[in-house]
């Protein structure tokens, strides 16, 4: 009997993914399922589904991209570290993006995603065209 796994096997994990997805927040499903087919650790895959869907909702939501535009996730496992970045636009250098995560205050609804991306994130910062974390697969406590 020929066992399946034989003539169709199990696609090798990837190291590597660079997305393109609408800038609305539909396409956040799909970044945080297509982050599933990484490499990674499972005990990083749920930091790196709430950082990677707190950048990618701040471009939708801060970067000025109209529905029909695109942001590009980019995502690399090492075998040690995961790195992701976010790409919405090329940033103006005279007006660079507020890199400080400040706590929003008490039983505020809004403005907790850099600041949750401060506490999970071993790094991260900016770009000329974005935003990017990094996650280290030896971690034992977040950044």
């Amino acid at each position: 009997m020929v066992d399946a796994s034989d003539i169709f096997p199990a696609a090798e994990p990837s190291r590597r993914l660079d997305l393109r997805v609408k800038a609305s927040s539909e396409s956040l499903t799909h970044v945080r399922r297509s982050l599933e087919s990484l490499a990674i650790p499972p005990e990083l895959l749920d930091d790196a589904k709430v950082l990677v869907s707190e950048l990618v909702g701040n471009s939708v939501r801060h970067s000025g991209l109209r529905a029909d535009e695109f942001v590009r996730v980019i995502a690399e496992w090492s075998g040690v570290r995961l790195r992701v970045a976010v790409h919405d636009r090329p940033r103006d250098p005279a007006s660079p993006p507020v890199v400080g995560a400040i706590r929003p205050r008490p039983g505020a609804e809004s403005g907790w995603g850099l600041f949750i991306v401060d506490r999970l994130a071993s790094r991260w910062g900016t770009d000329s065209a974005g935003y990017w974390f990094e996650l280290d697969g030896d971690r034992r406590a977040p950044g």
